[in-house]
């Protein structure tokens, strides 16, 4: 028999994420699981963003530290909703390279599962895609939670 006793749900700050961690926190619920809400800022976006010329380096620490406080109050907010649902929730808010990161964690915490949201689509440049290399260096189960047909932003309540 398997027993999942905790599980790993890595998210970025979008609504999807936000459908991702709601149906993590309810597997959670529903398995009597641990939940750790893992968001790690991607080293990779802020280098593009300086890269392209819509920041400058010299405005580098003030980013990372707007990056790094919008995950924080994003996991947050999960962690206290999964918290009323009685489930109980760790966050952890880092900086690397997501695929990296996500893996070290879940060996760290030794997850028994981890839950990532998909969204079906191809590599431009023929590369894997950040979901392809979580799968690839996961140490666990992965149980990728797909788009809903559903546009969750609309929801209200």
């Amino acid at each position: 028999m398997i027993t999942i006793k905790h599980i790993v749900v890595a998210c970025a700050v979008d609504s999807f994420s936000t459908y991702t961690i709601r149906y993590s926190i309810e597997l959670a619920k529903l398995l009597n699981a641990k939940l750790t809400i893992l968001h790690i800022v991607d080293v990779s976006r802020l280098q593009e963003l300086i890269k392209i010329g819509l920041f400058k380096e010299k405005e580098r620490k003030f980013i990372e530290q707007d990056l790094e406080r919008e995950g924080r109050v994003f996991v947050e907010r999960f962690k206290n909703i999964a918290k009323e649902t009685g489930v109980d929730c760790d966050v952890i808010v880092m900086w690397g390279t997501v695929h990296k990161q996500v893996a070290r964690v879940v060996k760290d915490t030794e997850a028994n599962l981890l839950v990532i949201g998909g969204i079906p689509h191809t590599c431009e440049a023929g590369g894997s895609t950040e979901g392809e290399l979580i799968l690839a260096e996961a140490p666990c189960p992965v149980l990728v939670v797909k788009k809903p047909e559903h546009d969750w932003t609309d929801v209200t309540s």
